[in-house]
């Protein structure tokens, strides 16, 4: 079915510049919706749902390739097949299969969903993403019992072990039941949280060394974190002049592995004389995290000769940050990193402003940004479960290719820590539950010019720099890199995942 055409459902409002943390100027911002390849007015999205059919989106969904056409197929199984549909194109056909049955006059089991030409394998993915859809739909209009039973067909076929699909429908089935057992009331689920900070819930849950062990695995087969955080250094470094102190305030610092290149390079650029002082401002959930990293970069700033100091803010969450926590003296170059820290405000647009606002007080020469690459923000169930499912299929196919061992107990750990539980979150909860959301560059260019930032170019050394660590990985040309304006772009043959975006204030005053 081809959506009719008419005006967007909205758009992206133009909000002045004198006031744009209000709490109503942000939500429209971040929740705003913009699918250029769906245009649908309110009454006839009213209508969609009145005829029980939400996921009307298939049919135009972007990016995605069409399986009726003569098409390449790319990802090979275990089984040595080199023929395989991947994980999108299976979401993809199921899609188009699903939109068919509608249009025989509604959802049933008993259609053909026979795509010719395609091995069984294939044929099966297609039929256990046409029962998570099913049942998604069954939920979504309270459809209970007819959602039981396919949710009972989607754990018999899915599995932790499976193929992709296979192992993307275990865990959106299961974000489905339990989205169906909290609007059901469910014993189950009664007063059950997602706690959104997954990696610091196994943590203590495994133990540190299981978490540095998961650390290590995700580092060492995807590129994503490395060359994000490898980056962001790189654009320090190109934004530094002749300055003589340095102060970098890190508001997701991890292990603080990267900034032994920004040391070393410190080191070798500049001479002693040139560069007085790094300092190093870290703020973190976990005393010992901080500690632990403020002994290796001291120890590592000692070894190359370099003026070092380290701090740490302790807090139990980002918004508690305050201006005068950060120590910033006159005359120092100020950098700001934010690693995929702004995401985790989202569901509340008062926080998110505020802590924005601090940063912007702190009046930093450069902030780095990075974030996911997804539309996963939509007030509407239907259009985020998409968005949702297509840029996870992109990412298990994207695992099966680094990681092929499918008993593999570290991939099943990572899927399910990195993955399931922010499939989890994004799809079982709605309000002040659903911590994880994600929004495009676009939304968040609008937003940070608005907050009184302007964006800043990439250098050349920085694109050649995250080029040619991408070429180090497996599977490195499947790896893809790409400009977003000015940002700069990573993900899985040709689905962006990860954002990284340059800013600076647009006045600059006197410390």
């Amino acid at each position: 079915m081809v959506l009719p055409d008419g005006p967007p459902i909205s758009s992206v409002p133009h909000y002045p510049l004198d006031n744009p943390f209000e709490e109503e100027n942000v939500l429209a911002l971040l929740e705003c919706e913009d699918y250029p390849c769906v245009n649908i007015t309110e009454g006839e999205l009213h209508q969609e749902m009145v005829n029980q059919n939400l996921f009307g989106l298939f049919e135009e969904f972007p990016s995605t390739p069409n399986v009726h056409t003569n098409h390449q197929f790319s990802v090979p199984t275990a089984d040595g097949h080199e023929n395989a549909l991947s994980c999108e194109e299976i979401i993809k056909a199921a899609g188009d299969q699903y939109m068919h049955a509608w249009a025989e006059g509604g959802f049933n089991l008993n259609y053909s969903l026979a795509v010719p030409g395609l091995p069984g394998e294939e044929q099966n993915g297609i039929e256990l993403s046409h029962l998570v859809l099913a049942s998604a739909e069954m939920v979504s209009n309270q459809r209970y019992e007819e959602a039981s039973r396919l949710l009972d067909q989607c754990k018999i076929f899915s599995s932790q072990l499976g193929n992709p699909i296979e192992r993307l429908c275990y865990y959106f089935s299961g974000a489905i039941q339990e989205r169906m057992g909290r609007q059901t009331c469910s014993e189950t689920y009664k007063g059950k949280e997602i706690t959104p900070d997954f990696a610091n819930n196994y943590r203590s849950d495994y133990g540190k060394s299981e978490f540095s062990s998961l650390v290590a695995l995700c580092t060492s087969v995807l590129p994503y974190g490395k060359m994000l955080q490898f980056t962001a250094v790189q654009a320090i470094l190109d934004a530094l002049r002749h300055e003589r102190s340095i102060h970098v305030i890190d508001l997701g610092i991890r292990t603080g592995c990267q900034w032994t290149s920004l040391i070393q390079s410190l080191s070798l650029k500049h001479s002693s004389s040139s560069v007085k002082h790094l300092k190093i401002t870290a703020v973190g959930v976990n005393s010992d995290d901080l500690e632990d990293s403020g002994t290796r970069l001291t120890e590592f700033a000692k070894a190359m000769a370099i003026s070092f100091s380290f701090c740490s803010i302790k807090v139990s969450k980002l918004e508690e940050i305050k201006e005068d926590l950060f120590n910033v003296q006159a005359g120092e170059f100020v950098a700001v990193n934010a690693p995929t820290v702004f995401r985790t405000l989202l569901y509340d647009p008062t926080l998110l402003g505020n802590t924005v606002n601090v940063i912007r007080k702190l009046n930093p020469h450069i902030l780095v940004s990075s974030e996911v690459e997804g539309q996963h923000n939509s007030p509407i169930f239907a259009d985020r479960f998409v968005e949702v499912l297509f840029y996870y299929s992109a990412y298990f196919d994207c695992l099966e290719a680094v990681l092929p061992d499918r008993n593999d107990l570290k991939r099943v750990k990572f899927e399910e820590v990195c993955c399931g539980s922010q499939i989890r979150n994004m799809i079982a909860c709605e309000g002040e539950d659903r911590r994880v959301r994600h929004v495009k560059m676009d939304i968040w260019r609008s937003f940070f010019k608005r907050a009184g930032f302007r964006e800043k170019k990439f250098s050349y050394r920085a694109w050649y720099q995250a080029r040619l660590l991408l070429k180090q990985y497996v599977n490195a040309e499947s790896f893809t890199i790409e400009p977003n304006g000015s940002a700069m772009c990573v993900g899985w043959k040709g689905r962006s995942l990860h954002t990284l975006s340059v800013w600076a204030c647009k006045k600059m005053h006197n410390r």
